[in-house]
């Protein structure tokens, strides 16, 4: 069993944050929205990630449809794993959230799993 650490006041790390989020309104919406994304993660990176960098930009999904030229109702299902854009629309939502669209190829060869990225350039 791992050690438990104490923060110098004497607070575990689970104590201290339950401390902060019963305190702060902004802390506990924060708190449960990664909890929300980690959920995703395990059924659909692609959207959990497009969810996290938007929220860690402070953006809406409407402000990033308006940026994209989309509906906001395709970036809350995209969010929420049930809409799969096209490629061109990819690289836009990449665009808005300052980030760059990479593709992978994948194969295996003698074993050994071979990885290629490449960027997609408009």
């Amino acid at each position: 069993m791992p050690d438990i650490v104490h923060s110098p006041r004497g607070q575990t790390a689970t104590e201290a944050a339950k401390g902060r989020s019963e305190r702060s309104p902004e802390y506990r919406a924060a708190r449960d929205e990664y909890a929300r994304i980690r959920e995703l993660r395990k059924v659909n990176p692609i959207a959990a990630h497009l969810r996290e960098r938007r929220f860690e930009l402070g953006l809406t999904q409407e402000q990033v449809a308006q940026a994209v030229q989309t509906s906001h109702t395709n970036i809350s299902r995209m969010e929420r794993g049930t809409f799969m854009p096209k490629l061109p629309t990819l690289q836009r939502i990449a665009a808005v959230l300052d980030e760059e669209l990479l593709v992978c190829f994948e194969r295996t060869v003698d074993g050994e799993v071979e990885q290629e990225f490449a960027a997609v350039r408009a």
